[in-house]
């Protein structure tokens, strides 16, 4: 019975493994192929899907790993970190407002939420400018980036509903 429980511990373990690597790989490609528009990327809404689905164990492991590997191609910069606490921010607020709103049961509300994240994302970066300059460094970038946070926001209202059907699907197939 012992060696069984183990087995299956180490079983669930290759499988957390492995979705947190492929869907990594999944937003690791889609933040290197650029659209031509910039900052419209499905990123943001997988890691949704993936909070709402499966939980912050797989989503925030995938944000962290997308954001540095991807960076190794795109460049790193005083930005990563805040990129990285950005994507962590639009986790929690995908998992409080789960566990606070009926979230799962809405596609409106979730598209809603997707829009959002896509100006939290921008405001949390942003906000990293204060920390390594100052107030004014936080406007700065800020304001110049208004434009782009609309961009995600408006590629996250766009890839949601095609995501939506086909990543639920395949989380729900895997789900124990």
């Amino acid at each position: 019975m012992h060696s069984r429980l183990k087995h299956t511990e180490i079983r669930q373990r290759i499988k957390k493994i492995t979705l947190i690597g492929l869907f990594s790989a999944f937003c690791i490609t889609f933040r290197i192929i650029h659209l031509p528009i910039p900052n419209v990327q499905p990123d943001t809404d997988i890691l949704m899907l993936l909070t709402l689905n499966l939980g912050m164990a797989i989503s925030m492991p995938v944000a962290v790993i997308t954001m540095i590997l991807s960076n190794v191609i795109l460049g790193f910069g005083i930005w990563t970190v805040p990129q990285i606490m950005a994507y962590i921010a639009v986790i929690l607020t995908v998992a409080f407002c789960k566990k606070f709103l009926n979230l799962k049961n809405s596609f409106r509300m979730q598209l809603g939420l997707a829009v959002f994240l896509g100006f939290e994302y921008g405001l949390i970066v942003s906000w990293g400018m204060f920390a390594v300059g100052s107030v004014h460094g936080f406007w700065i970038y800020y304001l110049n980036g208004v434009l782009f946070d609309a961009y995600h926001a408006l590629g996250n209202l766009g890839f949601y509903p095609l995501l939506y059907r086909p990543v639920n699907a395949a989380l729900n197939t895997i789900k124990d």
